[in-house]
């Protein structure tokens, strides 16, 4: 039988996601198919359809095979919400303590808009804390995980957390660019493609830097590629893709 994960109304992965309009975040489907397993590459992740508060979700997930590959996808009834493949971790992964990394060194940030006047993410939701450098093309964003955030647990998050963060930096850049009706616009994380992780897990509280390229645009879908590095080095690299709601 499959499992099914009712996502309770008042879930905390719903505060700052968003205002007004609580989404799932995509990174939460993660999340529920890997039910705490370590993450070492994510192949493919394709979100087809929001979830919400009070969505009952059917998880079908093969056993992995001789390389760790699992294949999964999350259904609403007969309705598929997401589907992916994933790469999980040998468990003789190091996984590197909160306490073994480094003090970081902090970035000095541009001079551009709070990033709470461009993107509609609260706490603890909001994982990017401001504007490094930005192009046309692309961003360089500081970013960290809350201590609050309801993925954290011990002291860090699982080092997929990133991704959103990777996904919110790609829309400040968005929002930097828009000429109209500029500010906070909702959009979504729809896929995920090729990404590898060097970390298990995310310290909480401790900052790092969130570097994204503009790879195509179709409006209002786009895709980009994206970097993490911490203080002790790189965390992912990945490449995603966003669909950005019309006013």
């Amino acid at each position: 039988m499959s499992p099914a994960f009712e996502i309770p109304a008042d879930s905390r992965l719903f505060t700052g996601h968003f205002p007004g309009r609580p989404i799932l975040p995509g990174i939460a489907h993660l999340a529920l198919a890997l039910s705490g397993a370590a993450l070492r590459e994510v192949q493919s992740l394709k979100l087809r359809r929001p979830a919400g508060p009070g969505d009952t979700l059917d998880l079908l997930a093969g056993d992995p095979d001789s390389g760790g590959l699992v294949r999964f996808e999350l259904r609403r009834g007969e309705e598929p919400v997401s589907q992916g493949v994933v790469r999980l971790a040998p468990a003789d992964w190091n996984e590197a303590s909160v306490e073994d990394w480094p003090e970081p060194v902090l970035d000095l940030l541009g001079d551009f808009p709070p990033v709470e006047l461009l993107i509609p993410h609260g706490p603890p939701a909001r994982l990017v804390s401001g504007v490094v450098e930005a192009t046309a093309e692309g961003i360089v964003c500081r970013a960290e995980v809350p201590r609050d955030h309801p993925l954290v647990e011990g002291g860090s998050a699982p080092c997929f957390l990133g991704i959103e963060a990777a996904a919110q930096a790609a829309a400040v850049l968005e929002a930097l660019g828009r000429r109209a009706a500029p500010g906070p616009r909702i959009g979504y994380l729809v896929g995920i493609r090729d990404a590898r992780f060097e970390v298990p897990r995310l310290p909480a509280g401790l900052p790092f830097r969130a570097t994204v390229r503009l790879h195509g645009s179709a409006p209002p879908l786009s895709i980009y590629q994206v970097t993490l590095e911490g203080a002790g080095g790189p965390v992912l690299a990945a490449t995603i893709s966003t669909y950005i709601l019309a006013e």
